[in-house]
Protein backbone atom coordinates (compact mmCIF):
# COMPACT_ATOMS: atom_id res chain seq x y z
CA UNK A 1 0.00 0.00 0.00
CA UNK A 2 1.21 3.50 -0.60
CA UNK A 3 1.69 5.93 2.13
CA UNK A 4 -0.15 8.42 -0.51
CA UNK A 5 -3.38 6.20 0.23
CA UNK A 6 -3.05 6.13 4.08
CA UNK A 7 -3.04 9.78 4.25
CA UNK A 8 -5.61 10.60 1.86
CA UNK A 9 -7.58 8.39 4.29
CA UNK A 10 -6.17 9.87 7.39
CA UNK A 11 -7.51 13.30 5.96
CA UNK A 12 -11.10 11.85 4.70
CA UNK A 13 -11.68 10.68 8.47
CA UNK A 14 -10.68 14.05 10.08
CA UNK A 15 -13.42 15.76 7.81
CA UNK A 16 -16.06 12.90 8.55
CA UNK A 17 -15.53 13.14 12.18
CA UNK A 18 -15.24 16.38 12.96
CA UNK A 19 -18.32 17.26 10.55
CA UNK A 20 -19.93 14.90 12.83
CA UNK A 21 -18.02 16.70 16.18
CA UNK A 22 -19.90 19.40 15.04
CA UNK A 23 -23.46 18.68 14.14
CA UNK A 24 -23.42 16.66 17.59
CA UNK A 25 -22.09 19.59 19.71
CA UNK A 26 -23.47 22.57 17.91
CA UNK A 27 -20.64 25.71 18.06
CA UNK A 28 -20.66 25.51 22.22
CA UNK A 29 -17.43 25.37 23.18
CA UNK A 30 -16.71 22.49 25.18
CA UNK A 31 -14.01 23.98 27.89
CA UNK A 32 -15.12 27.93 28.41
CA UNK A 33 -18.76 27.19 27.42
CA UNK A 34 -19.00 30.09 25.05
CA UNK A 35 -21.43 30.01 21.72
CA UNK A 36 -19.24 30.24 18.80
CA UNK A 37 -19.97 32.26 15.82
CA UNK A 38 -19.81 31.45 12.14
CA UNK A 39 -16.68 31.74 10.64
CA UNK A 40 -13.11 29.97 11.37
CA UNK A 41 -13.26 29.80 15.10
CA UNK A 42 -14.88 26.69 15.95
CA UNK A 43 -12.27 23.75 16.28
CA UNK A 44 -13.03 20.09 17.27
CA UNK A 45 -10.12 19.61 19.81
CA UNK A 46 -8.75 16.51 21.43
CA UNK A 47 -9.05 15.52 25.20
CA UNK A 48 -5.60 13.68 25.25
CA UNK A 49 -4.32 15.39 22.70
CA UNK A 50 -3.51 14.48 19.11
CA UNK A 51 -0.22 14.50 19.03
CA UNK A 52 0.69 11.85 21.61
CA UNK A 53 -2.82 9.67 22.12
CA UNK A 54 -2.21 7.60 18.80
CA UNK A 55 -4.78 6.75 15.87
CA UNK A 56 -7.05 5.33 18.05
CA UNK A 57 -7.94 7.97 20.28
CA UNK A 58 -7.23 10.58 17.93
CA UNK A 59 -10.54 9.38 15.88
CA UNK A 60 -12.79 8.69 18.71
CA UNK A 61 -15.50 10.95 19.43
CA UNK A 62 -15.38 10.47 23.18
CA UNK A 63 -12.19 12.37 22.74
CA UNK A 64 -12.93 15.18 20.57
CA UNK A 65 -15.48 17.67 20.78
CA UNK A 66 -16.15 21.28 19.82
CA UNK A 67 -14.04 23.92 21.09
CA UNK A 68 -13.44 27.90 20.48
CA UNK A 69 -9.96 29.15 18.67
CA UNK A 70 -9.06 30.51 21.88
CA UNK A 71 -9.02 27.36 24.25
CA UNK A 72 -7.76 24.63 21.74
CA UNK A 73 -4.74 27.36 20.50
CA UNK A 74 -4.22 30.24 22.72
CA UNK A 75 -4.93 27.87 25.87
CA UNK A 76 -3.30 24.66 24.35
CA UNK A 77 -6.70 22.85 25.06
CA UNK A 78 -7.79 23.90 28.47
CA UNK A 79 -6.44 20.92 29.52
CA UNK A 80 -7.64 21.48 33.50
CA UNK A 81 -11.27 22.74 32.33
CA UNK A 82 -11.95 20.05 29.81
CA UNK A 83 -11.01 17.08 32.26
CA UNK A 84 -13.95 18.80 34.48
CA UNK A 85 -16.24 19.20 31.63
CA UNK A 86 -15.38 15.49 30.35
CA UNK A 87 -16.50 14.07 33.79
CA UNK A 88 -19.25 16.64 33.92
CA UNK A 89 -20.60 15.08 30.18
CA UNK A 90 -19.44 11.53 30.60
CA UNK A 91 -18.59 10.48 34.40
CA UNK A 92 -15.35 9.53 36.06
CA UNK A 93 -15.85 5.81 34.03
CA UNK A 94 -15.39 7.22 30.86
CA UNK A 95 -12.56 9.39 31.77
CA UNK A 96 -10.62 6.88 32.88
CA UNK A 97 -11.53 4.09 30.03
CA UNK A 98 -9.80 7.21 27.61
CA UNK A 99 -6.69 7.57 29.67
CA UNK A 100 -6.27 3.56 30.08
CA UNK A 101 -6.81 3.14 25.79
CA UNK A 102 -4.08 6.12 25.49
CA UNK A 103 -1.55 3.87 27.88
CA UNK A 104 -2.35 0.81 25.98
CA UNK A 105 -1.22 3.23 23.13
CA UNK A 106 2.09 3.88 25.00
CA UNK A 107 3.11 0.26 24.92
CA UNK A 108 1.78 -1.36 21.23
CA UNK A 109 2.05 1.97 19.06
CA UNK A 110 -0.65 0.14 16.84
CA UNK A 111 -1.12 1.42 13.34
CA UNK A 112 -4.36 1.55 10.87
CA UNK A 113 -4.60 -0.53 7.67
CA UNK A 114 -6.17 1.32 4.86
CA UNK A 115 -9.63 -1.19 6.37
CA UNK A 116 -9.27 0.33 9.55
CA UNK A 117 -9.80 4.03 8.20
CA UNK A 118 -12.54 3.14 5.84
CA UNK A 119 -14.56 1.68 8.68
CA UNK A 120 -14.18 4.44 10.80
CA UNK A 121 -15.05 6.49 8.01
CA UNK A 122 -18.11 4.91 7.42
CA UNK A 123 -19.23 4.46 10.89
CA UNK A 124 -18.97 8.73 11.63
CA UNK A 125 -20.83 8.99 7.88
CA UNK A 126 -23.61 6.77 9.23
CA UNK A 127 -23.71 8.51 12.48
CA UNK A 128 -24.21 12.02 10.56
CA UNK A 129 -27.15 10.99 9.32
CA UNK A 130 -28.46 9.81 12.54
CA UNK A 131 -28.54 13.28 14.23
Amino acid sequence: MKKLDIKHLRKKLWIVLTAYIKKRDGRKCITCGKDILPGKGLHSGHFIPSKICGVELRYDEYNVHVQCFFCNRNMGGFGAMYYIKMIEKYGQERVDELFRRYNVHLIRKEKWSEEDYIAKINYYENKIKTL
